[in-house]
């Protein structure tokens, strides 16, 4: 499997207002925002600040929206890899899958899927194929 590169590290907020009290604490700058249809979720992508950048989820219901109980906290770390079919082969080749059978549009042109929880230790792993 190729070497991926840390992309950002993901945080559920419940509200779009902690959001940005979150962002304004940490002196972050708003680099663009979506909103993934699938997960029901608006997303704030912030500039890395020298470090990688975090991607602030607010859930507006979905699975997401009773995350940590609903309070928010630390969701998931991403990593850049060239191609999500290409991961999802070699994971199988391995005895592991995605969660998502088909890659999932993100929030700002790329594809993204993660890796169950159950193969980490309970981390989630996000994995993103940046698109053209």
């Amino acid at each position: 499997m190729e070497s991926p590169r840390l992309h950002h590290v993901g945080i559920v907020v419940p509200t779009e207002k902690q959001a940005l009290q979150l962002m304004d604490l940490l002196g972050l700058e708003e680099a663009y925002r979506g909103f993934v249809d699938q997960y029901e979720a608006l997303c704030i992508f912030t500039h890395g600040n020298g470090g990688s950048p975090l991607e602030l989820v607010v859930p507006s219901g979905g699975v997401l929206q009773q995350f940590n109980r609903g309070v928010g906290g630390l969701h998931h770390v991403a990593f850049a890899v060239e191609s999500l079919e290409n991961l999802a082969k070699e994971l199988s080749a391995r005895g592991m899958s995605l969660l998502e059978s088909q890659p999932v549009r993100g929030a700002g042109g790329f594809l993204c899927n993660f890796l169950a929880h159950i193969y980490t230790k309970g981390v989630p792993v996000e994995y993103v194929e940046e698109g053209p």
